[in-house]
């Protein structure tokens, strides 16, 4: 049941005190009934927020790792999987325009390059030259804002499409790969963000060229 059995306790001495005329030993032992419940309670609280206290950053620890590993973690996608090696695959930037952050294509094609080292894929172009990854930073017109989109390029007739009909490059199903930013702040930003981009496309891309 939810109340305190103390509390009971105190009020049928009460009642019974009173009933046979004493009243000043009543209000003693009330008055120690209330300290004993209120140091129970208050050992409680303590024993509650040392438990707190003590498991709460691996709770939290674990949440995080839990978060980690669901944001590495690719998906698959048909429209990613490669003839060749798939550890093999050139970027190619998009022209960019002068902006406010004074990011070039030359500086973004570098950061990527870097980034697809380290994820374990070469960024060259492969033998077969049947695909390529797009990497396209548009900066909006008044240059206050831009979106990073990444995706990955088939030839159409490599993949047994005919170009006259769906063209001679195609983009097939993949996930979205892109974001938007605020153009104004400075240059490492929008490469934060290229890289961030970029690192969800190579999970998915990796994932989906897994046998």
């Amino acid at each position: 049941m939810c109340f305190n059995l103390s509390y009971f306790f105190l009020y049928f001495w009460e009642v019974v005190s009173l009933k046979s005329g004493s009243k000043s030993r009543s209000r003693s032992t009330l008055s120690i009934i209330l300290r004993e419940s209120k140091m129970r309670n208050i050992l409680r609280l303590n024993k509650w927020f040392f438990l707190w206290h003590r498991f709460c950053p691996l709770l939290i620890f674990a949440v995080l790792c839990t978060l980690s590993y669901q944001t590495l973690e690719g998906k698959k996608f048909n429209g990613l999987k490669v003839h060749g090696d798939h550890r093999i695959l050139e970027p190619i930037v998009s022209e960019i325009p002068p902006n406010r952050s004074g990011v070039t294509r030359s500086d973004v094609l570098s950061t990527v390059k870097k980034k697809m080292w380290d994820l374990g894929i070469r960024p060259e172009r492969p033998r077969e030259q049947s695909h390529f990854l797009e990497i396209e930073l548009v900066i909006l017109s008044k240059g206050t804002a831009f979106s990073v989109e990444v995706s990955l390029k088939k030839m159409a007739q490599a993949y047994g499409y005919d170009p006259k009909v769906v063209g001679s490059i195609i983009t097939l199903n993949q996930g979205k790969y892109g974001m938007f930013g605020n153009a104004g702040r400075d240059k490492s930003y929008v490469l934060d963000v290229v890289e961030e981009v970029l690192e969800d496309f190579i999970a998915d891309y990796k994932d989906s060229n897994l046998e």
